[in-house]
């Protein structure tokens, strides 16, 4: 009879020790997941210097991928248009409504200038996007624009051979994509977020 109560008592200390092990585990999950937790998580992810991440391998196959020979006037015309794109990229980090119209502007009048007509289709829709951007609009309206004007010129240096200066960037944050001179800025210059301007990477190595 006493070896029983000596057992029913073991039984029921481990019952209660396995049941405060659980609440001491759901207790810390609670903590961890609660949103001045997830906000501190956030606050110590944009301290994060992100120009070090690696490229995927997908993006690492993009980038040796054979590209397209464009003639000379052709080819000169669109780098043009990328050194345009080059000082609209530098009005959008520094962030100045009036500089960010001109340097569009300045980016729409480039493209109209490229002489092959290829890549002029390729990059019609963007014109229309340069338009848009102003100096009236809020940030988050001329970041849009800029992204979809970005997205485009990405695919044309990816498509076609314009040496190695220009690169395609992007913000794991924002899912927003740019071109950037990488042998101009060896560091990420993020064009779209003030609070974290060197959030990104270089997702081509062309």
């Amino acid at each position: 009879m006493n070896k029983l109560i000596h057992l029913s008592k073991i039984i029921l200390n481990n019952r209660f020790y396995s049941l405060m092990v659980i609440l001491i585990i759901s207790s810390n999950l609670a903590i961890a997941e609660s949103p001045s937790n997830i906000h501190k998580t956030e606050v110590d992810h944009r301290k994060m210097d992100h120009s070090k991440m690696e490229m995927n391998k997908t993006n690492r196959k993009n980038s040796i991928k054979p590209r397209k020979e464009l003639a000379f006037g052709s080819k000169n015309s669109v780098m043009k248009t990328l050194l345009a794109n080059e000082k609209l990229h530098e009005a959008f980090f520094s962030y100045s409504g009036k500089a960010v119209q001109k340097a569009a502007t300045d980016l729409k009048i480039a493209i109209e200038n490229i002489q092959d007509k290829e890549v002029l289709k390729l990059l019609k829709f963007s014109k229309g996007k340069l338009l848009e951007i102003k100096e009236s609009n809020d940030r988050q309206e001329n970041n849009e624009n800029y992204h979809l004007v970005s997205m485009a010129l990405i695919y044309i240096v990816k498509t076609y051979d314009l040496g190695s200066d220009y690169n395609s960037y992007y913000c794991p944050m924002l899912k927003k994509s740019w071109v950037q001179n990488s042998s101009k800025k060896e560091k990420v210059h993020n064009p779209y977020a003030p609070d974290m301007p060197h959030c990104g990477y270089q997702d081509t190595q062309l």
